[in-house]
């Protein structure tokens, strides 16, 4: 009867693990899991086309949109994070000479080309808060995912996705001396 319980939670462990870092066959270190509230955000197919963040910006607020970029930051404890223009190349991507330990921040360009080549994400609850958890479901810096939901304009003059769904659709390999971020 327990193995009959257990069964149905282990098939569930794919969706929340994150996979090894690119390169070598060292382990990753395990990340902690997403909250199941968080996870429904989950597309389980890609849902098409999708606007670069640019794209988006410039043509401007909407209720309903897909955005493809890659994650840049993780706002720690939330379901919140930055999306990089898909187009805009991470520290070390072209070449691959960069020995950047961290090119998920895009340290290599300037300040205004990664304010203009970003937007923020949230994953929100029912009252429209983003949602608090301590990891994202099977998602990490640098992936490159479409975003599904309404874009909007805070009063700051910030882009924000309210996002209703996330697709991952490349996970990067990146050199060995990289340390992804706990």
């Amino acid at each position: 009867m327990k193995n009959r319980t257990l069964l149905p939670l282990l098939s569930l462990l794919p969706l929340f693990s994150f996979a090894a870092c690119g390169g070598g066959d060292t382990p990753a270190a395990k990340p902690p899991a997403a909250a199941a509230e968080v996870a429904k955000f989950v597309l389980a197919a890609d849902p098409g086309q999708a606007l670069g963040v640019l794209a988006a910006k410039e043509k401007g607020p909407a209720d309903s949109v897909t955005v493809v970029g890659r994650i840049a930051n993780v706002v720690k404890g939330f379901a919140q994070f930055t999306l990089m223009d898909i187009d805009l190349p991470y520290c070390g991507e072209v070449g691959n000479t960069d020995r950047c330990e961290t090119p998920w921040d895009y340290c290599c360009e300037q300040k205004a080309t990664r304010t203009a080549n970003s937007l923020g994400v949230e994953l929100r609850d029912a009252a429209g808060k983003p949602i608090r958890t301590t990891g994202l479901p099977d998602l990490r810096l640098l992936d490159a995912v479409k975003v599904q939901g309404a874009l909007r304009k805070d009063a700051d003059g910030n882009f924000v996705i309210a996002a209703t769904g996330v697709f991952r659709t490349q996970r990067p390999a990146l050199h060995d001396h990289v340390k992804w971020p706990q």
